[in-house]
């Protein structure tokens, strides 16, 4: 029942940006996967993510990180790839008294060659649970449309759904 009052979130995740759309607002949004860290006393701290984080890029005690930027694999830090998305569901829901954990669909668009193993698709189900979604589901293939999204009539023929 609650699922019906739960913000879905469509991300198409590359490792230059996160993009896709925001449910049922039907709010498009891209953000660069960067997140801003601040060192002070010894103590690193987020502060910034997407385009915000970009801005901070080259400023003192500020280092700006890609959890996603890796030669061969989608997910390259843990922690702040993780970090990064908890940011960004923070900021992506319209402003509401009421704060409800996303449903996400995760759908990853590089590094697919040969498939996905088993330990990226439990890696990028976690780092969405560990980010904060309530539920998550993996899609591989080509973009959903906003109809397929809002009804979850997922395509037979144009991907598949993966779980961990």
């Amino acid at each position: 029942m609650l699922d019906q009052f739960t913000p879905l979130l469509y991300l198409k995740l590359r490792s230059d940006s996160i993009s896709g759309l925001h449910l049922p607002s039907g709010r498009p949004f891209d953000e660069p996967p960067v997140l801003a860290l601040q060192t002070l006393k010894g103590k690193r701290e987020a502060i910034a993510v997407g385009h915000a984080a970009a801005k901070l890029r080259g400023q003192a005690h500020i280092e700006v990180a890609n959890g996603f930027e890796h030669p061969r694999s989608l997910l390259a830090d843990f922690a702040v790839a993780e970090k990064t998305l908890q940011l960004l569901f923070r900021q992506l829901p319209p402003k509401s008294l009421l704060k409800l954990a996303p449903r996400v669909i995760l759908h990853p668009l590089e590094h697919l060659q040969g498939g996905l193993t088993p330990v990226e698709i439990r890696g990028l189900y976690e780092l969405c649970r560990g980010a904060g979604a309530r539920h998550v589901q993996l899609w591989v293939g080509r973009e959903l449309t906003t109809e397929e999204l809002r009804s979850r009539q997922f395509p037979t023929d144009g991907g598949s759904l993966l779980t961990p």
